[in-house]
């Protein structure tokens, strides 16, 4: 069974854990404008969703396509695997990352001699 276009944003919009007067306030509607939205009662346009789509930093077709069988699927496979979750980063983002923990290691160094 598929699930309707606002029920995603309402996924989405908790994943984010945002509320729903937050994303009224980045919409310039009221707040049960938006829950309308989620309830597929109003009228949501095309360029209203890509709005929420910006909001919440997801590309429209993605929102399009959500599917909360994927996240939970997710989740539970990365409980199987012991709750390990691999980020996948750029080499830029471990040389950043890297830097930071031999800094740091210096500091602590630095602090445990001059304690002495």
């Amino acid at each position: 069974m598929d699930i309707g276009i606002g029920t995603k944003i309402k996924h989405v919009r908790e994943l984010r854990n945002y509320t729903q007067d937050f994303m009224a306030d980045m919409l310039g509607v009221s707040q049960s404008t938006y829950a309308r939205y989620e309830k597929e009662d109003g009228d949501l346009t095309i360029s209203k969703l890509q709005k929420i789509a910006e909001i919440l930093d997801v590309k429209i077709e993605d929102l399009i396509n959500f599917s909360d069988k994927y996240i939970f699927n997710n989740y539970a496979s990365n409980q199987a695997n012991q709750g390990y979750i691999v980020n996948q980063f750029s080499e830029n983002e471990k040389k950043l990352y890297e830097d930071k923990i031999k800094l740091l290691e210096d500091k602590i160094i630095y602090l445990q001699q001059k304690a002495k």
